[in-house]
């Protein structure tokens, strides 16, 4: 499915091509694990990006039907969710989102609509999970290819520290507000998604403030739990680049280049 459809009125799903995401992972995956690791986390977020878009949109539909077209619940989940027993979760999503009044045209056929935003949201959901399995597996794997030249290694090593440190940082912080948002919405225990989460309860109570301005749709235990692999995957890189600028530093600093050269090289 190609949700592309460019010139329908003000459609939220006009932009998201999955043809073009699917390609960006295919293409990451042929790199291999050495060149395509941290390429890996890049594109899992931008295909997270496109699929909290789809469930924005699906969330409108399901507000608008539920408001304006007597839409039950039980008939709103069966659509979401597959079955009208789970309820719950899409009352929560009914009443957070704001259904617009009068239909905009990419609402004209809104029960046509849920669906097709529900179908999309599927997809794009399997292939997060793909492509967040293969930034945890490209990580593992990677083997960066230090140059020989000792002080050339230590800028190499260095920029590569930075860089998983930035994507570290950024997994964890969402790793916490997927946390928070099941603690906030869906009444998880803080301890029990903090286990889940690899991550200490006070850094998902951190996150409880920002979960509540949050959606309910955002709350989610598979995200929590590949996002906790992408972290600690991305830790151990980190590590492991950070042991290897600091022998290169050490066999600088044993060569007698001069210090102050050396810590310009390691961003000291």
């Amino acid at each position: 499915m190609d949700a592309t459809r460019a010139g329908v009125g003000s459609d939220p799903l006009a932009h998201i091509n999955v043809s073009r995401l699917r390609s960006d992972l295919r293409a990451v995956q042929a790199l291999g694990t050495t060149s395509g690791a941290l390429r890996a986390c890049t594109v899992s977020a931008d295909i997270r990006q496109a699929y909290g878009t789809a469930l924005r949109a699906r969330d409108e539909a399901a507000a608008y039907l539920h408001g304006n077209r007597d839409w039950t619940t039980e008939d709103l989940a069966e659509v979401i969710c597959g079955h009208r027993a789970d309820e719950r979760r899409v009352r929560l999503i009914a009443e957070w989102s704001t259904a617009p009044q009068h239909a905009p045209q990419h609402l004209y056929d809104a029960g046509h609509e849920l669906l097709h935003r529900q179908q999309l949201a599927n997809e794009l959901r399997d292939l997060l999970s793909e492509a967040r399995a293969t930034a945890v597996h490209h990580l593992r794997e990677a083997e960066l290819m230090l140059p020989p030249d000792p002080l050339t290694r230590v800028h190499k090593a260095t920029d590569m520290v930075r860089f998983s440190s930035y994507h570290l940082d950024v997994v964890a912080a969402n790793r916490n507000l997927y946390a928070a948002n099941l603690v906030v919405h869906h009444e998880w225990d803080l301890d029990e998604i903090a286990e889940l989460a690899e991550a200490e309860p006070d850094a998902i109570a951190g996150a409880l403030d920002a979960a509540r301005t949050n959606p309910p749709s955002d709350a989610d235990s598979r995200s929590v739990r590949e996002l906790a692999a992408i972290a600690a995957a991305l830790a151990a890189r980190r590590s492991h680049w950070e042991s290897a600028r600091q022998e290169a530093v050490a066999e600088c600093l044993a060569a007698g280049v001069d210090p102050e050269r050396v810590a310009a090289y390691s961003g000291g």
